[in-house]
């Protein structure tokens, strides 16, 4: 909070009290600035990132801001300056007139940049078979499951052997022969 204190001499004179706030839409944040002692109203913000100025001012008939035109004593506005920009306030009495000026810098590094990574693009390759057994019929296969009725065994589909990872060995011999055979060689 910046504020300008009257003397005793001059109880009609203007008082300030103003704060400067960088809104970020991106990250959805709000903070106060605050700035240097040697530099005490210089503040800088982001590209993509706008100002908010929040006055109080006693003492004063007549309140300007540059770019805006009248304000009332007590506000906030919303500024949104695309390079290095000045915001003069100027309050105004019968007798005094003060003004207050704001420099803003605005860097041109965007936020959202550097803040949400890219995911890279990932390309998952698989491996198929180019040659399949022929197979004019599917062939019903017999699994040693517990039933019930144990007079006759269950019999299984070929898609039921898949689904349920019923794989006989005569079948499994079949694929390791196949892969053996076209195994690449060093």
């Amino acid at each position: 909070m910046l504020s300008s204190f009257n003397n005793e001499e001059n109880l009609n004179e203007p008082i300030f009290s103003y704060s400067v706030y960088t809104v970020d839409a991106v990250l959805n944040h709000r903070y106060l600035n605050y700035t240097h002692k040697d530099f005490p109203n210089h503040v800088g913000i982001l590209k993509g990132q706008y100002l908010e100025i929040e006055w109080n001012i006693l003492n004063a008939d007549l309140i300007t801001i540059s770019g805006v035109g009248l304000v009332k004593a007590v506000g906030r506005k919303a500024f949104y300056p695309t390079g290095n920009t000045t915001y003069t306030i100027t309050a105004k009495n019968k007798e005094y007139e003060l003004s207050q000026t704001i420099y803003v810098r605005v860097f041109p590094l965007n936020v959202s940049d550097h803040l949400i990574t890219k995911i890279p693009s990932v390309r998952i390759q698989s491996q198929q078979f180019t040659k399949t057994p022929e197979v004019t019929k599917l062939p019903v296969f017999t699994a040693d499951k517990p039933v019930l009725n144990t007079e006759k065994p269950n019999a299984v589909s070929l898609h039921e052997v898949l689904q349920n990872k019923i794989i006989t060995r005569s079948f499994t011999q079949k694929i390791n022969d196949y892969l053996s055979l076209n195994k690449p060689t060093n």
